[in-house]
């Protein structure tokens, strides 16, 4: 199994980087991460069962997280150039996207603005967008409350990711975010002191360049318009979400599905927002491949 490559470029005058694992000879997936998160999500929870199921993961850093430069962007959809610039210097003419937690909506944003180089999207513990009349939801932690204060006082973005930044530099700080998340995922991580360090690394990578980046990118995802409707996406999409999940409810899951017009849904019980840790090869194996894959398997007659 080759060994993950760092790569870096310069795309619409900024740098922006990440991480290559996986089957480097393999179908091309273009992975966005979590917030906070960087490329250290691909490689230390999706290295080895995409190589096994020959798939070429290209992580990307977004702005002001990780190696990737600050760079301006308000909506979600306004880095799509960006992602564009780095599929043509890469010289992919199509690949899959796969989008964690904060990273889906940017998933579905490639989709919406490459829809003829998009072959499919794969959403994990992802987000919906936020609309009007959203409350917390009961008994789903204090994160999903807490983000919905956020979009009703999005001043809070940068205090909160400045704070993020000072706690997890200590164990004690970890512990106190690992708590926040559902009964579930803090059972899976006390019985696994490696998880616990890969989390640790993700997000203290993630904030190498200060806290601006993930604040900006909590405006984006949690406050503003993405810059798209979900009706525009038609790319097949497949969504997985665990129904104990406390950072984003399995209703935003369900939601997604419903506005999609080719969506699949799959919840899984007892799973927490962790999902991907336990369920990577499951996840990467709904990657059906290119357009004449997915044509080829259906029985069906691909059309231009």
């Amino acid at each position: 199994m080759t060994s993950p490559m760092p790569w870096s470029m310069v795309a619409q005058g900024v740098v922006v980087g990440g991480m290559e694992c996986g089957d480097l000879t393999g179908y091309p997936v273009l992975a966005f991460h979590g917030a906070p998160g960087c490329h250290v999500e691909a490689v230390r929870f999706a290295h080895a069962a995409a190589a096994a199921a020959g798939l070429r993961l290209i992580a990307v850093d977004r702005p002001g997280m990780g190696v990737s430069e600050m760079t301006p962007c308000r909506q979600v959809v306004d880095w799509m150039g960006t992602v564009e610039a780095v599929a043509d210097q890469m010289g992919l003419d199509e690949f899959a996207v796969l989008g964690a937690s904060g990273g889906g909506p940017y998933a579905l944003a490639a989709a919406y603005r490459m829809p003829d180089r998009v072959s499919q999207v794969v959403l994990v513990s992802a987000f919906a967008p936020v609309v009007d009349g959203d409350k917390p939801v009961p008994g789903k932690g204090k994160r999903a409350g807490g983000l919905m204060i956020l979009r009703k006082l999005p001043f809070l973005a940068r205090p909160a990711a400045a704070r993020m930044a000072q706690v997890v530099r200590t164990p004690q700080g970890l512990a106190a975010l690992i708590k926040q998340m559902s009964p579930a995922d803090q059972a899976r991580i006390a019985r696994d002191d490696q998880l616990l360090a890969n989390i640790g690394d993700n997000i203290r990578v993630c904030f190498e360049a200060g806290s601006r980046g993930v604040a900006a990118d909590l405006q984006r995802v949690l406050v503003r318009p993405w810059g798209f409707e979900l009706y525009e996406v038609s790319t097949p999409t497949v969504s997985w979400h665990g129904d104990s999940d406390a950072n984003v409810p399995a209703g935003d899951a369900r939601r997604l599905a419903a506005a999609l017009p080719n969506a699949e849904l799959e919840i899984v019980e007892g799973v927490g927002h962790l999902l991907f840790v336990d369920h990577a090869a499951a996840v990467l194996a709904s990657l059906r491949g290119s357009r004449q894959d997915q044509s080829r398997n259906s029985g069906g007659v691909l059309r231009d």
